[in-house]
């Protein structure tokens, strides 16, 4: 059934708050076709200011923001997961449980984006039995060995999804994805992106549009090696008509920090400078030493970039 009635889920903690109101200034330019957009804030202890200016970044009377308070993810998890990416990520696990019994479908993003495009379309898709849908990742192909998968299976990236909200209340999807993070002992390769894939197992492709990471209008061609994955003119449509610019960490760096040389950054900027941020300077370049040198390779040394990749695959399949 259509519906013009359109629920975002977002995940933060005050770090990220300043981009979670630079993507809503995005979500809502893209999408006034929405009669209204419902923006659902998992929020990891953002003080009551920053919530306030999120709140300002909704156009009256287009939209509405909840928040929920998942500061007690720790507890929500049972076990003790590595500290090496946020852990208010984890919170997207429980968005079935979180949300109103009356709410059957939500799109997840990622606070590291744009939204560069209308989501009417996929808002609208019918889906069926499946449980997720996502566009497929470029993630080493360890990381599907890691969590007991085929080579030939899909995996998706976490960062924008379509969660069946029904489906996931219906297959227990909640209590499956706990008992796998229990069972490994906290430690999944990926952490929830990673819990996702194994878990749910009925996945939607989606087009590559909906989720263009960095790595994406980076790095050439030939050096995706997932299977399954995107034709090469799948790839250049993305580039040139991307809905969801998700920029993950990597070579190219991030558009609110110095030393980016993402080629949409401009992008980013433009929303920004509409958004209550504009006049924010750009963060320094906190990347770690180690990225620095990658990307330092990756632009003026790429055989020795990829040489090294090559030699990290060749630790990972050993693990």
């Amino acid at each position: 059934m259509k519906s013009d009635n359109l629920h975002i889920a977002i995940s933060s903690d005050a770090n990220y708050a300043k981009l979670v109101s630079i993507l809503l200034v995005s979500l809502f330019d893209n999408n006034k076709w929405a009669n209204c957009i419902t923006v659902h804030l998992l929020s990891n202890n953002i003080d009551e200011e920053s919530i306030k200016q999120i709140e300002r970044h909704i156009p009256c009377g287009q939209g509405f923001l909840n928040v929920y308070d998942i500061s007690d993810i720790n507890s929500r998890l049972k076990v003790r997961v590595p500290p090496t990416i946020s852990i208010s990520s984890y919170s997207r696990l429980f968005l079935s449980s979180l949300l109103s019994s009356d709410i059957d479908k939500v799109i997840y993003m990622d606070v590291d984006a744009i939204v560069s495009g209308s989501l009417e379309k996929l808002w609208n898709t019918d889906m069926k039995d499946y449980q997720i849908a996502g566009v497929l990742d470029d993630v080493s192909l360890y990381a599907k060995k890691a969590i007991g998968l085929s080579f030939d299976t899909a995996y998706v990236n976490a960062g924008f999804l379509v969660l069946n909200i029904k489906q996931w209340r219906e297959d227990d999807i909640e209590a499956k994805i706990l008992d796998y993070l229990i069972a490994h002992n906290g430690k999944v390769f990926h952490h929830d992106q990673g819990l996702i894939n194994a878990v749910c197992i009925r996945k939607m492709i989606l087009s590559v549009n909906y989720n263009m990471v960095t790595n994406f209008f980076v790095f050439p061609y030939h050096s995706f090696k997932q299977q399954p994955f995107y034709s090469e003119e799948e790839m250049e449509d993305g580039k040139k008509h991307p809905i969801f610019i998700h920029f993950t960490a990597g070579v190219a760096n991030r558009p609110w920090m110095e030393n980016c040389k993402h080629p949409l950054k401009d992008i980013f900027l433009k929303y920004k400078a509409r958004s209550l941020y504009k006049n924010v300077p750009l963060e320094k370049d906190s990347r770690s030493t180690k990225l620095k040198i990658l990307a330092s390779l990756y632009y003026h040394c790429k055989p020795l970039y990829y040489f090294s990749l090559k030699l990290r695959s060749l630790v990972e399949s050993r693990i």
